[in-house]
């Protein structure tokens, strides 16, 4: 369906509210801009038959009935009756409210007394401005059904846009266009257009990110220029003053303004007046307007000296509304993304305060949005602590350095962390491990002297130990840090650090081979983040997709990433974003859907975090498979095990070896030696043991020992790789021509693929492109299915009982079973 379709689809339906059509006529009523026209002329093609289309601003029906003019009254009525008839033809007339008195009398007598199917468009009644008489007494008295058109919803804006870009846009940019057109179906089409124009929409994976506002088409000026000047000039001030801020609070407040900062710039009586002219509305704390284009509008002519004036008042009423702590409705997020307002209208006044930048930063980091802290706290004199935080949150070594080498006096809590990340960063977490005997020791004195610096020091032995698969230790660390493991977190002034600590046990659980309970630790992460901050819940979602892919819950995992694609498409993490976004589509179909390039380099930050460079290597090897490159794959993957071993992180080297497994050719399994040593000093059950156990029995075509370690695997959660080590159990058997075991292989692994969605790996795939039947064959197994015989069968396809017979050998030969009767008992339409 084009655009135009789209369009005129949901017209009709906001008029009828999807009742259908309305032979008889119809008056459809709506503002400037609603779509009434586009509506009438859908209603029309839907009656049948020729329909005599007019425009109301002739005014006089004269101009549209030639020699009508030459007539009057009842005469006049008659004429264009008498033409309608002779061509059987409906009459639509658009905007008819235009008309004159004479020439609406003409429509009432049509439609009311001369039953012409009659199809009219009338703008919204105001007090200033109203239809002919003749023309509202059509509906007043029900001689023709009106319509009032519905307000465009989110759900045909998101259709719209669907079918507008090729792909799902986010939720947040569908409200935030359709909140900057106002609701008007006109407006948000033009902005549509234009957004895509001026590329206004960045792709990221399956899903479209809206990153800018759009300025204004010249169509949608001239509307907005004729809007602002039909307006009192006291509520133009008030869209001009509140233009200032519109960009801003659409970034950190929802499009709303505290009305103790609207105030600071505004009359109360102004504001009133403006919401009577339907401009903006309100609510006890905040004011959002109601059509955000026009504040573009507006801006464009506002001279700069009042804009800094205005965006000085409007930045000290945000500090007065957020200083109203003692409001029972107040929130702290509402508080911090008031301050950060604050901030950004700061920085557009001649003489930015610093005190309020420095403020605004410190929220910002709180919220977890580390560049707007580095923006806001950057252009401060003297750069706040908060500045420090949020680089150190990016893994910015170079700008943490550049903080501490200008800042005076230094900042003694950050200099302490500084030192653990720069030992990380140059040495890797195993030098990080072996500054001291006992980690929990250290944690305990750190917290002790500061809860910021001892949840640092916590978060970053965690994930040291986590990467060395120590899952004990972690757990010890964190419950120092974290004892409750839920709620807010050990500190209030940051709530990504907070998400480490939780985040980490997802991480550690996972990369010690415990899918299981990783993936239940994942959902509480979902569940206590569901309250926090925008990003602080896309980064849950991210840790907690990758998680879930890794026990096959590929759909879970997509829902989840899609919430935060708007949050990662600015940010360091949008190369982790994408990547597992291709990583999903790769393992669920086998291609890719999503512009992802494979760079050599690591994940930005990505020394910083060895667990996310892990993600990063994984999602590259996955894209790699989906575009063919498999030896590629396997070569960077067993390189990454290698370096992850001199890098102190054996469990980083785990996961690289054992997706390198299930992707190599028999001849190519091998494993670090490290591991092979780590394997024999842990339990034979360990993620070391495993993977070392799962390369050796691949690479010695080992079925039984391959069926055993897909056993391994099912019961630690990790399906995917369960069902691998199955088919390439199948395949180990086929080559030695184990009929029996390569039955059971295939029957493992198709009863573990049933049990999470579809995965399209090699291994997966060489099974089905052995086992796939012609058209033929399942034509017969089908009838088998049935429970036909092989004489049933061939009489029902005039086929010989002997070709049947063939056929069936032939079926059981692909499927791996012995009898027509296992081969009806495990066959399905995908084999």
């Amino acid at each position: 369906m084009s655009l135009s379709e789209v369009r005129s689809a949901q017209a009709l339906n906001r008029a009828t509210a999807h009742s259908g059509t309305f032979p008889g006529g119809c008056v459809i009523i709506g503002g400037p801009g609603s779509g009434k026209t586009t509506a009438l002329l859908e209603l029309t093609r839907t009656i049948g038959g020729p329909v005599t289309m007019i425009s109301g601003t002739l005014g006089n029906l004269g101009l549209a009935f030639p020699g009508l003019s030459d007539t009057t009254g009842d005469s006049a009525r008659w004429v264009v009756a008498e033409r309608l008839r002779s061509d059987a033809a409906a009459l639509a007339i658009d905007d008819a409210h235009l008309l004159d008195a004479g020439s609406a009398a003409i429509v009432h007598a049509l439609a009311v007394h001369d039953h012409i199917p009659t199809f009219l468009t009338c703008r919204t009644e105001t007090p200033d401005r109203s239809a002919p008489a003749a023309i509202a007494t059509i509906w007043k008295d029900g001689h023709l059904p009106r319509l009032d058109l519905a307000d465009l919803t989110v759900d045909e804006a998101t259709d719209y846009l669907r079918a507008a870009l090729g792909r799902a846009p986010t939720a947040s940019g569908v409200s935030r266009l359709l909140r900057w057109a106002g609701g008007s179906p006109a407006a948000f089409v033009e902005g549509v257009a234009l957004s895509i124009e001026r590329r206004c929409w960045v792709e990221t994976g399956d899903v479209a990110v809206f990153r800018w506002t759009p300025a204004l088409t010249p169509r949608l000026h001239d509307q907005a220029c004729a809007e602002f000047t039909a307006l009192p000039e006291p509520v133009q001030q008030v869209v001009a003053s509140l233009a200032v801020a519109t960009l801003a609070c659409e970034s950190h407040c929802g499009g709303g303004i505290p009305l103790d900062a609207v105030l600071a710039v505004c009359a109360v009586e102004d504001l009133v007046a403006a919401e009577k002219c339907g401009v903006l509305d309100a609510d006890r704390r905040q004011v959002w307007l109601r059509k955000p284009y026009l504040a573009s509008w507006a801006a464009s002519g506002t001279r700069q000296l009042d804009a800094a004036m205005w965006a000085q008042r409007l930045a000290d009423g945000c500090l007065l509304a957020a200083r109203r702590s003692t409001d029972p409705g107040a929130d702290d997020d509402t508080t911090d993304r008031t301050l950060m307002l604050a901030g950004e209208l700061s920085r557009l006044t001649p003489r930015p305060d610093p005190d309020v930048l420095a403020a605004a930063a410190d929220a910002a980091l709180r919220q977890g949005e580390h560049l707007t802290t580095i923006r806001l706290g950057s252009a401060c004199p003297s750069p706040p602590e908060s500045v420090g935080w949020a680089a150190l949150h990016l893994a910015d070594v170079a700008k943490l350095r550049e903080l501490l080498a200008a800042s005076t006096p230094r900042f003694p809590a950050l200099v302490a962390v500084a030192g653990c990340v720069e030992v990380w960063a140059g040495r890797g977490p195993g030098e990080l491990r072996s500054l001291t005997a006992d980690p929990c020791a250290a944690v305990t004195r750190a917290l002790a002297a500061d809860t910021i610096v001892g949840t640092w020091i916590a978060a970053l032995y965690a994930n040291a130990f986590a990467v060395a698969g120590d899952i004990d230790t972690v757990r010890a660390i964190l419950a120092l840090a974290d004892p409750v493991g839920t709620g807010p977190g050990p500190t209030t002034s940051d709530a990504m650090l907070n998400l480490y600590m939780r985040g980490t046990r997802v991480m550690a659980l996972r990369m010690c081979g415990d899918v299981a309970r990783a993936c239940a630790s994942a959902d509480r992460l979902i569940e206590d983040t569901r309250t926090a901050p925008p990003r602080v819940r896309a980064m849950a979602a991210l840790v907690a997709a990758a998680t879930y892919a890794e026990s096959g819950q590929f759909a879970q995992a997509r829902a989840g990433l899609h919430e935060g694609a708007e949050i990662f498409v600015d940010s360091v993490g949008r190369q982790l974003f994408t990547g597992l976004i291709a990583r999903i589509s790769a393992m669920e179909s086998g291609t890719i859907d999503t512009e992802f390039a494979v760079s050599a380099s690591p994940v930005p930050g990505g020394s910083t975090v060895t667990s996310f460079t892990s993600m990063d290597v994984t999602n590259r090897a996955w894209v790699m498979v989906a575009d063919n490159r498999i030896d590629d794959a396997v070569a960077m993957l067993q390189d990454a095990a290698h370096d992850a071993v001199a890098g102190g992180a054996p469990a980083v080297a785990a996961d690289c070896s054992e997706l390198a497994t299930r992707l190599c050719h028999p001849d190519e399994a091998c494993v670090p030696t490290a591991l092979r040593d780590l394997a024999r000093r842990h339990n034979p059950l360990s993620r070391f043991a495993l993977t070392v156990h799962y390369a050796d029995a691949w690479q010695h075509q080992d079925g039984e020992a391959l069926r055993a370690v897909a056993r391994d695997f099912e019961t630690a959660g990790n399906l995917p790789t369960a069902a691998d080590a199955a088919a390439q159990a199948a395949e180990a058997f086929d080559d030695a021509h184990d009929g029996p075991g390569a039955y059971a292989a295939r029957t493992q692994a198709r009863l573990l693929s049933a049990r999470f969605d579809r995965l399209r790996s090699p291994a997966q795939q060489r099974i089905e492109d052995g086992a796939r039947l012609t058209r033929r064959e399942k034509q017969i197994i089908e009838l088998v299915c049935r429970g036909l015989s092989n004489k049933e069968i061939a009489d029902q396809l005039e086929l010989s009982v002997r070709t049947v017979e063939g056929h069936v050998l032939r079926v059981c030969a692909k499927l791996g079973v012995r009898s027509r009767g296992e081969a009806a008992h495990i066959w399905s339409p995908s084999a």
